[in-house]
């Protein structure tokens, strides 16, 4: 599978329901709202997907309840994360298309 970026601004904004903060706030166990363009992904795929990418140590969570998956928004389960600051990515194929592509929200997140 080939690997590509997306454009940058395809992230718009995310939304931490539990307290309605914008792209600042996660609340681990809450649900989060991801609104932007080209979202949606194969959830059958293990490559494809949301995930946080700790800026402490590198490593990827990836997101695994997912309520909504659409091209324009995406409700997901935020995962147990230590405290720490997060970038959120999305992971995903066009048109089931073998290239996987790569969008980061522009926003640091913060689990306090």
């Amino acid at each position: 599978m080939k690997l590509a970026c997306v454009k940058p601004d395809s992230l718009y904004a995310y939304v931490d329901v539990a307290t309605g903060e914008r792209s600042s706030t996660l609340t681990p166990g809450g649900l989060g709202r991801l609104i932007g363009r080209r979202l949606k992904f194969d959830a059958a795929d293990p490559a494809q997907g949301v995930f946080f990418l700790s800026l402490a140590d590198g490593s990827a969570t990836q997101v695994e309840l997912v309520g909504e998956n659409l091209p324009s928004k995406q409700i997901f389960g935020v995962p147990a994360l230590p405290a720490g600051d997060y970038e959120l990515e999305v992971r995903s194929t066009l048109n089931s298309g073998e290239e996987l592509r790569k969008g980061r929200l522009k926003a640091t997140l913060t689990v306090a």
